[in-house]
């Protein structure tokens, strides 16, 4: 099973005398380069809360392309684009995401789709490989009757993180679209460390969300943004995203000097198709 490794090695400053390192504990730690501080400084901004901010606007408009989506969304942080994708497919309190025991949205995000959003969590078993045995899904999937929490949706993530970063397959993705497709659930896919993923099985990120109804990816790891994440997916889902975004604060007004370091990993990191 394939691991991914970092994009860009963790840029290197250039400047750097004898003795430098390049600091290994995560790749959350990485530093803008010149050039995407150069593009932040010289960012053309308007207000994103009012939608005429022409940087962050620009930046959702190439993300979704490059990963087959019809629209995006700029948010602060993975965190919030996970929350605003589990509450957008899961509308109703009590309507139910499955996902792993071991996934970033179950471990690492303080339960806030349960906790702010009313969405019940349905955990399943990760593999070693990092996915989910697809029977196992199939299995917790509630009937519908009064009785139970309605499953909604279904949530990868791609790298599995605490599986060491394995690699999620096209063929994987396109079993559990279908299992999805049987029983009525949206297919989301956390993929902060999509990226990492593409480089990895050499091919074009959008090849890993084929059939996915939502995802998203980070821009402040190995690509070296110092903050943001983009969520992707319809426009009718992103508008309620975009909903939902200003209900947890995440909306910001002249976003696009966060926005602006974005494009710059996204066109020079990235592995050319």
């Amino acid at each position: 099973q394939t691991c991914a490794l970092p994009i860009s090695a963790m840029r290197v400053d250039a400047t750097a005398g004898p003795g430098s390192f390049v600091d290994l504990r995560s790749d959350t730690v990485t530093k803008p380069c010149e050039g995407m501080r150069q593009a932040m400084a010289t960012a053309e901004v308007g207000d994103d809360v009012i939608g005429d901010d022409p940087t962050v606007k620009a930046l959702e408009a190439y993300t979704a392309e490059l990963l087959g989506k019809e629209a995006a969304v700029f948010v602060p942080s993975g965190t919030m684009a996970n929350l605003l994708a589990v509450a957008t497919h899961c509308p109703s309190r009590g309507d139910e995401v499955i996902l792993g025991h071991e996934s970033h949205i179950f471990y690492y995000e303080q339960g806030g789709a349960s906790s702010l959003m009313g969405v019940a969590f349905n955990v399943v078993q990760n593999q070693p490989d990092g996915t989910l045995n697809l029977d196992q899904v199939e299995t917790a999937i509630k009937p519908k009757d009064s009785h139970h929490a309605t499953s909604r949706l279904l949530a990868l993530e791609n790298t599995q993180n605490r599986a060491g970063g394995k690699v999620v397959t096209p063929e994987y993705m396109a079993r559990a679209r279908a299992l999805c497709d049987k029983h009525g659930l949206a297919l989301h896919v956390d993929g902060a460390r999509l990226w990492n993923a593409a480089a990895a099985l050499g091919v074009p990120p959008r090849a890993l969300l084929v059939g996915v109804d939502s995802a998203s990816v980070c821009l402040s790891k190995g690509l070296g943004a110092p903050v943001g994440s983009v969520l992707v997916g319809s426009a009718e889902f992103v508008a309620r995203a975009k909903f939902l975004r200003k209900a947890v604060g995440g909306s910001m007004r002249q976003g696009g000097v966060l926005a602006a370091a974005g494009p710059f990993p996204l066109k020079e990191d990235l592995p050319k198709p």
